[in-house]
């Protein structure tokens, strides 16, 4: 086999009719081509042609809308409670009653209590567990007590209140 240098290339001869193994290799040269026949070329056969495939038109699918399946709520069942749940359960709900009675008396104490706006009429005393007492007069610091008092007395009410149910 020959040297083939980078430019040459294997053709088929131009005569318009191609026959099996006439490969020719062209060497070209600046003066002229050379060619020769071509050893062991492996010749591929033109396939023949197929007919045109003509795509079909596109046809745009929508999905059908799927109705909403609303889930129905999930019903908690509560054990049955025994005989003895049943007492107890009744008897904590009369102890929270009872308590949250005396926190609307003491309530409404507070109510009935009057303050004028500069008067000294008033007078607040604290005792301790260890028998020290503390006596005021000063009626705004009388009537911030009072006031906060009562706030605190209707968030025990409404916890006592939250506390019942069946």
């Amino acid at each position: 086999m020959q040297n083939m240098s980078k430019l040459s290339s294997v053709l088929k001869p131009t005569n318009g009719k191609s026959q099996p193994g006439q490969v020719m290799v062209v060497r070209p040269s600046f003066s002229s081509f050379q060619t020769e026949p071509a050893e062991e070329a492996a010749v591929a056969e033109v396939p023949e042609p197929v007919a045109e495939v003509i795509p079909e038109p596109i046809v745009e699918v929508k999905p059908e809308p799927v109705a909403e399946v609303k889930p129905e709520p999930v019903k908690v069942v509560k054990p049955e409670l025994t005989l003895l749940e049943k007492i107890l359960k009744v008897e904590n709900l009369q102890l929270i009653i009872e308590k949250r009675a005396k926190l609307v008396q003491t309530r409404s104490e507070l109510e009935r209590f009057q303050i004028s706006s500069n008067d000294f009429n008033c007078s607040m005393r604290l005792n301790d567990s260890d028998g020290n007492v503390f006596t005021t007069s000063f009626t705004p610091g009388v009537k911030k007590v009072i006031d906060f008092l009562k706030s605190s007395f209707d968030a025990s009410i409404s916890e006592a209140e939250d506390k019942i149910n069946f």
